[in-house]
């Protein structure tokens, strides 16, 4: 080519107009193919009509919905407080009080928003790319001795929240995080790039951070992109354009995978690539930490390839579908799952009022085999005494580590736990709660099934004698029978407020932290107590779901919901009497709102128990959800925690 002619089209290049966003485009296009985690809730608005159908319908059209929409309307309140008195008792300018006051009638808006339009995030971490530059540096190092910094060897992490299609309600957007920006010391400045108009912050390095890490709002199109990262956001819009061009995000098949809806109205769905982000765990911290690969493998996640997800409504029931995808050979947790169907038949005798239950068939030797791999990875950077000889092999290393791990626990307990007691133990795996038998997480009572009860006896005599004889603190041991049953209670100063108890009842070993749960367990085994059992209502549900599952839940959110009703005000009362001791006496009182806690049987007479299924093909482990409300770890209880949370924030 000659070289005017190349001139000529460098310049034509270089003059032609930026492109400009496409307002149309979808907003998964943005995204590079290659994320790693992707979310997306679709809001109220598009759903409109199953929000209504379902429990939360109700809920939201009663006092329950009035409380929860003015505590949401708390927070921007609470905030613009301090944003408009501190510039004000500042001897701020006029205008800044303006401002500020515009950023909190739209901070008022942004719940409004989100509900109509829905939000997305999605992430990725990638292994540090090299450049020119970068290469010749460590090339120069090479000869002068001087190595290249550690941004060299970073990985480039970014991460999106995406509301979409905000078209002219932006300002609501802009507006919210400004506000959010002036209870911090960060410097926002405007940036302008390939046309767009924005804000960043240039994050303050810690001491010893390798890399800067930026922060930048703005809109792409019609819709509202905050990105967090470690790339430039001028970087990050020009590779946004270069996605929408390939298609962005839409292309990847696990994206593919989560629209498909099946049986009901998908709300949310979103995806984890697993196997890439497994993949750059090792290679990351390979070279640091030795051994990393096989931990990551030995607990189960070397085998994870993918996490799909998908919620949304079914008439009154929310539903939800999770599926780990696990083929090929499986270690660690994952193979701990036994694929045996478990149903009612196979579950102990529980109370009649039995708040929740967990059951699942679990492998005894792949559990305790999972255990120790997981005690191992969690120690990995403590010394055994087994390192010295297998440092130069993580196999081995890992290995090693295991072996002196099982050694200890046979020696702490008194018995082989591989050949004495796990050889005895059956397949079904059952925790539950009744609010009668015990305060929540601490009346919890485990159930184990047992092959051979006389052989599991004997284990746990010799392990109650190896404990005894190792205790700090006396252990007093009280042997009751109750019904030709004989229950074992442990009283000891170290054990505070609990007494650990446990009993074969029949083809069970049931375990629990006072002896009033085990004694409820033999009453009922020998028929003298109602033993629990769905009723009408729970029943058709369970009739309908899958009966192959090799794991079943049953929570019953009225206990959840009700215990929090009654913590709720006396979580405030606490809060609002610690402040009445810091509270200047020349301002107004102004209490806390203990009204904003919901009557506790209006908010549970719209809720009916959550059922949860766990099956296994082989090749994907998918759990099955058909609830009414649920809340993070709710087949554990949290409620004590909040009181004794209560009581400990009023003490100090």
């Amino acid at each position: 080519m000659p070289r005017p002619f190349a001139f000529a089209l460098l310049a034509l290049a270089l003059a032609a107009p930026v492109r400009a966003a496409d307002p149309d485009v979808a907003p998964e296009k943005l995204f590079p193919p290659t994320t790693q985690l992707y979310v997306r809730w679709d809001g109220v608005t598009a759903h409109n009509d199953a929000y209504k159908k379902s429990v939360w319908g109700p809920v939201m059209a009663g006092p329950t919905g009035d409380s929860i929409r003015a505590l949401l309307a708390r927070g921007p309140k609470l905030l613009g407080a301090s944003v408009l008195a501190d510039p004000l008792l500042d001897g701020k300018p006029p205008a800044e009080l303006k401002a500020n006051l515009a950023d909190l009638k739209a901070a008022e808006k942004l719940v409004d928003l989100i509900a109509d339009k829905g939000v997305i995030v999605a992430a990725e971490v990638r292994e540090a790319t090299p450049t020119i530059k970068g290469v010749g540096g460590a090339i120069t190092g090479l000869f002068t001795g001087k190595l290249p910094g550690a941004a060299a060897v970073m990985p480039d992490a970014h991460l999106f929240v995406v509301v979409p299609d905000v078209g002219d309600k932006a300002d609501v957007m802009f507006g919210s995080v400004r506000l959010l920006m002036k209870r911090t010391d960060y410097k926002v400045e405007a940036f302008t790039a390939s046309g767009r108009k924005g804000f960043q912050v240039i994050l303050p390095n810690d001491e010893g951070a390798p890399v800067p890490t930026y922060s930048a709002w703005w809109t792409e199109g019609k819709h509202f992109v905050f990105y967090f990262g470690t790339r430039k956001p001028e970087a990050v819009i020009t590779e946004m354009t270069a996605n929408t061009a390939k298609g962005g995000l839409t292309a990847h098949p696990l994206y593919t995978r989560c629209l498909k809806t099946g049986t009901f109205e998908t709300v949310t769905r979103g995806f984890v690539d697993a196997a890439k982000v497994v993949t750059l765990a090792k290679s990351l911290a390979g070279p640091f930490v030795p051994g990393i690969k096989e931990r990551i493998d030995g607990v189960g996640l070397g085998g994870l390839k993918a996490v799909v997800f998908s919620s949304g409504f079914d008439g009154k029931e929310s539903r939800a579908l999770y599926e780990f995808d696990v083929p090929g050979e499986r270690k660690g947790v994952f193979k701990a799952i036994k694929n045996t169907p478990i149903g009612l038949a196979d579950l102990p005798p529980m109370p009649p009022d039995v708040s929740r239950f967990s059951a699942l068939r679990l492998d005894p030797s792949a559990t305790y085999d999972a255990s120790l791999s997981l005690v191992e990875f969690l120690t990995m950077n403590q010394e055994f005494g087994v390192e010295e000889g297998a440092k130069k092999d993580p196999a081995a290393l890992v290995k090693a580590r295991k072996e002196y791990l099982d050694r200890e626990a046979d020696k702490f307990l008194g018995v082989s736990i591989k050949d004495d007691l796990l050889p005895h133990l059956g397949d079904k795996f059952v925790t539950f709660q009744s609010p009668t038998e015990g305060l929540s997480v601490f009346g919890t009572v485990i159930c184990v099934s047992l092959k051979d009860p006389a052989k599991v006896k004997a284990a746990t005599d010799r392990i109650q004698r190896a404990l005894e004889g190792i205790a700090n603190s006396p252990i007093k041991v009280r042997k009751k029978v109750l019904k030709g049953v004989e229950i074992r209670e442990f009283y000891a100063r170290g054990f505070g407020v609990v007494t650990p108890s446990y009993a074969i009842v029949g083809d069970w070993l049931v375990v629990a932290a006072h002896p009033q749960a085990v004694q409820g367990v033999v009453l009922r085994a020998k028929g003298d107590l109602e033993k629990w059992k769905p009723d009408a209502d729970t029943a058709k549900r369970l009739a309908k779901m899958p009966q192959d599952g090799c794991g079943l839940q049953f929570c019953n959110p009225k206990s959840v919901a009700q215990n929090l009703c009654c913590v709720g005000p006396l979580f405030l009362g606490t809060l609002a009497l610690r402040n009445q001791f810091n509270e200047n006496p020349e301002t107004d009182f102004d209490p806390i709102d203990v009204s904003l806690v919901p009557n506790a049987h209006e908010l549970s007479r719209h809720l009916f128990p959550n059922l949860t299924i766990t099956r296994d093909n082989g090749k994907t482990i998918s759990i099955e959800v058909n609830e009414s409300f649920s809340l993070p770890l709710e087949v554990i209880g949290l409620e004590p925690l909040i009181i004794l949370g209560s009581f400990a924030g009023l003490a100090f």
